[in-house]
């Protein structure tokens, strides 16, 4: 449910159907839902919303926004998907993935660093990060519900662990937002052109309007204001969220090897982001 997806898509996209258009947005957080194929094969409504709320679920782990508190959930509406927040409609798809982005924005609390300021339990104690490892081992290991701040850890990565019931959570940060993984993936476009005479150009307009103003400034005249209808001009992979439940829940070693799995997948999904960002900043670009 939560592998990388491959997509090929431009900025010149035309309609398309509301399945279709909710698996490109799941494909920002690398979550294949298939929801379009799951239509298609004449599953029913029930089947569907179940499939569209477990993608959900999964991209909000990798979107980074922080909401783990809330309970998010998907379903169909006649030709159009609402997206609900602990029941409540946050906003159709028809409206546009920069209006669900925006009620999205509209729930975050951020620090300086980008990182969440809510809790993911939504309520109770929370233990430092780095607390001694012996009072982290105890909670894993006999503890109820807990949760810890977030704590440094290594290439620009922050860490949070917490449990709920029987299930431990691991979570890995690197914020980045979509406007900055763009302008990562402009870079390596613009590296990337043999046209050295081109190249130079771009860099010299890229200190006046950036990486990315620099690129889509060398496409049609509408490339900026087609790039913001892409879910990806405004998602993107910021975090990777690993989970044990059972026995191996209260298992120190398990939490260590969650934040190693998990630390891995990010940076996987991340350097990933970037390059099939690429792709789509690259089509059709004007001698390239």
């Amino acid at each position: 449910m939560a592998r990388a997806k491959t997509k090929n898509e431009t900025l010149t996209s035309g309609p398309v159907s509301p399945y279709a258009a909710f698996d490109a947005l799941m494909a920002t957080a690398a979550v294949d839902g298939q929801i379009q194929a799951l239509a298609d094969s004449g599953a029913d409504t029930l089947t569907l919303d179940s499939a569209l709320t477990e993608a959900l679920t999964a991209a909000q782990r990798r979107w980074g926004l922080g909401l783990h508190h809330l309970t998010h959930t998907a379903r169909t509406d006649g030709d159009d998907i609402l997206f609900l927040t602990d029941g409540r409609v946050t906003a159709p798809l028809s409206g546009g993935v920069q209006a669900l982005a925006r009620a999205y924005e509209d729930m975050r609390a951020t620090d300086e660093r980008g990182l969440s300021l809510w809790g993911a339990l939504g309520e109770g104690h929370r233990l430092s990060g780095d607390a001694p490892g012996a009072r982290l081992k105890v909670l894993i290991e006999d503890a109820r519900d807990f949760e810890t701040h977030w704590t440094a850890g290594r290439a620009e990565q922050y860490w949070r662990t917490w449990r709920s019931g029987e299930t431990l959570f691991t979570e890995v940060a690197r914020p980045a937002s979509a406007e900055a993984a763009l302008s990562d993936a402009a870079w390596d476009v613009i590296t990337s052109i043999k046209d050295r005479v081109f190249q130079r150009d771009l860099m010299r307009r890229s200190e006046e309007v950036g990486m990315l103003g620099a690129l889509l400034g060398a496409r049609h005249a509408g490339a900026r204001n087609n790039l913001t209808l892409l879910p990806d001009a405004h998602f993107t992979v910021q975090a990777a969220v690993h989970s044990a439940t059972g026995p191996d829940a209260r298992n120190a070693d398990t939490h260590r090897a969650l934040l190693r799995a998990a630390s891995a997948e990010l940076d996987e999904l991340q350097s990933h982001t970037t390059r099939q960002l690429a792709e789509v900043l690259r089509h059709g670009l004007k001698n390239s």
